[in-house]
C-alpha cells in the first residue's frame, strides 16, 4: 500500500479493554456525516474516513482514510492540514495522523464554476511572467497563472511557497540528490554537474522553464556534457498527476519528448473543460490513444515512481514548483537561462 511516511498503528486492545471503543465507534460516524463540512467540499468528493485506531504512546488516535486513484498524492501533500481541521472541529486533539488507503470513493456532484480572477491577481501574474521574451508565451502563462491560482488548493500552495525559503540539504538527505533507480536523466549520467527539477505539469511557471530555459540549457550546458538533467514528478493536484503518469507511461526513450510536448501544449489541454480529456487529445500526435490512457492511469507503476518522487521532494523540503537543485544546493525557481548559468559558473565543476 502507497502508506509510505506514516505512523505505525498499536496498542488497541489496551485501549478497547479502558472502555474508548464506543467513543472510537461514535466519532467515526461522525466523521463520515460531517467529513465535507471539516476538510472542505474538495477534499471530501476524493476522500472517506473509514476507521480510527488507536495511536500509540499518543494522545490522539490515527485515521485511516479511503482515497480514490491518484488523488492520494494531492492528500498526501495535505496530511498535516487534514490532522488540524479534524482537530480543530471537534475542539480537542482527536488525531495524530492519518493513514492512507486506496479505494473507490462516491463520484461527487459536479464543482460550481470558478469565478473570473480579479485585476489584481491578473497584474502579479503578468509581472511573473514578464521575464519570458516571447509575447504570446507570456501573455498565455499569465492568463493561465491567473486562472490556476483562483484554486482552493493553489491558494494553499501559495500561502506554503510565499513561507518557505532556501535550506541547506541535510547530509542524510544527499542521497537523494544523486541519480535514483527509475530516475529521468537527460545528458551524460557522469557529467560533473547535475539540476534536478522538481516540476508539475499544471505550474506554469514549470511550463516556462521548459520552453523558454531549457533550450539555452540543453545548448549550452547538457549537450556539452557539462550538466545532466533529473526530471522528477512533484504534481499539485490530480490533473498534474495524470500528466505525469502519462509521461511516465512514454518509456525512458521517449519520456522527455512527452514531457516536453505537454508543457508546450499546456494552455491548450488545462483551459479546456475536461484537461484530462484534453491532454490525452493532445498526445494522440505521440501515439497515444484513449486505451492506452486509461491503461496507463491504472498501472502501478507508473503510480508508484511519480509517489517517490513526491515522497523525495518532500524529504528535500520541496513546497513550490519548479524547485531545482543545482549541485547539492536549492535555488528553488532560479529564473531564466542566464541566471542558471551564472549559478553554475559560480559552483560548477
Amino acid at each position: 500500500m502507497r502508506e509510505n511516511g506514516f505512523r505505525a498503528v498499536g496498542g488497541l486492545a489496551q485501549r478497547l479493554a479502558s472502555g474508548l471503543a464506543k467513543g472510537r465507534g461514535a466519532s467515526i460516524a461522525r466523521l463520515r456525516a460531517e467529513w465535507s463540512a471539516i476538510v472542505g467540499p474538495d477534499l471530501a468528493r476524493v476522500s472517506r474516513p473509514e476507521a480510527l485506531t488507536a495511536s500509540r504512546g499518543r494522545s490522539g488516535k490515527l485515521l485511516r482514510l479511503r482515497v480514490s486513484g491518484a488523488a492520494a498524492l494531492e492528500v498526501q501533500h495535505m496530511a498535516g492540514q487534514v490532522v488540524e481541521r479534524v482537530n480543530a472541529y471537534f475542539g480537542h486533539k482527536m488525531i495524530d495522523d492519518i493513514r492512507l488507503v486506496q479505494g473507490v470513493v462516491a463520484v461527487p456532484a459536479a464543482a460550481p464554476p470558478r469565478p473570473a480572477p480579479d485585476a489584481k491577481r491578473v497584474a502579479e501574474m503578468t509581472e511573473r511572467a514578464a521575464s519570458v521574451k516571447d509575447p504570446e508565451l507570456r501573455a498565455a502563462l499569465a492568463r493561465l497563472g491567473a486562472r490556476i491560482g483562483m484554486g482552493r488548493r493553489q491558494a494553499v500552495l501559495a500561502v506554503l511557497a510565499g513561507a518557505f525559503t532556501v535550506r541547506e540539504v541535510h547530509a542524510q538527505d544527499l542521497k537523494l540528490l544523486e541519480p535514483l533507480a527509475g530516475d529521468h536523466v537527460l545528458g551524460k549520467r557522469d557529467a560533473p554537474n547535475t539540476l534536478i527539477d522538481y516540476a508539475s505539469f499544471t505550474c506554469p511557471f514549470c511550463a516556462q522553464f521548459y520552453i523558454a530555459v531549457m533550450p539555452t540549457l540543453r545548448k549550452e550546458w547538457i549537450d556539452t556534457g557539462k550538466l545532466r538533467l533529473i526530471h522528477r514528478h512533484f504534481p499539485m493536484d490530480v490533473v498534474a498527476t495524470r500528466a505525469s503518469q502519462l509521461a511516465e507511461c512514454a518509456g525512458p526513450e521517449k519520456f522527455f519528448a512527452r514531457v516536453d510536448l505537454l508543457f508546450r501544449s499546456q494552455v491548450e489541454w488545462l483551459t479546456g473543460s475536461d484537461p484530462q480529456a484534453e491532454m490525452v487529445k493532445v498526445l494522440a500526435k505521440d501515439g497515444l490513444t484513449a486505451d492506452l490512457a486509461q491503461a496507463c492511469f491504472a498501472d502501478d507503476k507508473a503510480l508508484d515512481k511519480v509517489l517517490a518522487d513526491v515522497q523525495s521532494g518532500q524529504a528535500l523540503g520541496v513546497r513550490q514548483t519548479p524547485t531545482v537543485f543545482i549541485n547539492d544546493q536549492n535555488y528553488l525557481n532560479p529564473g531564466g537561462p542566464e541566471a542558471i548559468a551564472a549559478i553554475l559558473r559560480q559552483v560548477g565543476r
